[in-house]
């Protein structure tokens, strides 16, 4: 397994799969009365990023950040959680990989725009059995998705 620069053993070697460990971890959320997500939460989807120098990191690009605003070097991820007015916590979060790091481009089967995850992780959040009244989303994001009134 690569080792990765500036982190702990335990995080760049780890045995656990990251996407089994989260699984179990909103298992036990579903289950847990206080926490399990209802009709009356909502699912917030957010796309976030931050700044980081050079291209060496995977998803890094000349691309919109929305943690400051504009357009910088950085990495992005979308994600989403469930909140209600007891309780909130985060469900799932994908990096953004910007069409310039992928061999074709815009036309590379890889390529997925921010709408497409942020859509792909609602439905994720459905099959896994999140209920929720709305799909709540910042301005920029909902007009990208066709949302915006």
């Amino acid at each position: 397994m690569r080792r990765c620069s500036g982190c702990s053993s335990s995080e760049s070697e780890s045995p656990w799969d990251h996407e089994k460990v989260n699984a179990r971890r909103l298992e036990l959320l579903r289950a847990d009365p206080v926490t399990a997500p209802h009709a009356g939460g909502v699912l917030v989807v957010d796309d976030t990023g931050d700044r980081k120098d050079g291209t060496a990191t995977a998803h890094t690009a000349h691309q919109y950040l929305g943690s400051v605003g504009k357009i910088e070097n950085g990495i992005v991820v979308v994600s989403t959680l469930w909140a209600d007015e007891r309780v909130y916590y985060p469900l799932h979060a994908v990096p953004y990989t910007p069409a310039a790091r992928l061999p074709r481009g815009r036309s590379d089967p890889a390529f997925h725009t921010r709408p497409q995850l942020a859509a792909a992780l609602a439905g994720r959040a459905r099959a896994d059995g999140v209920a929720f009244r709305a799909l709540v989303a910042n301005l920029r994001l909902r007009r990208q998705c066709g949302l915006h009134r």
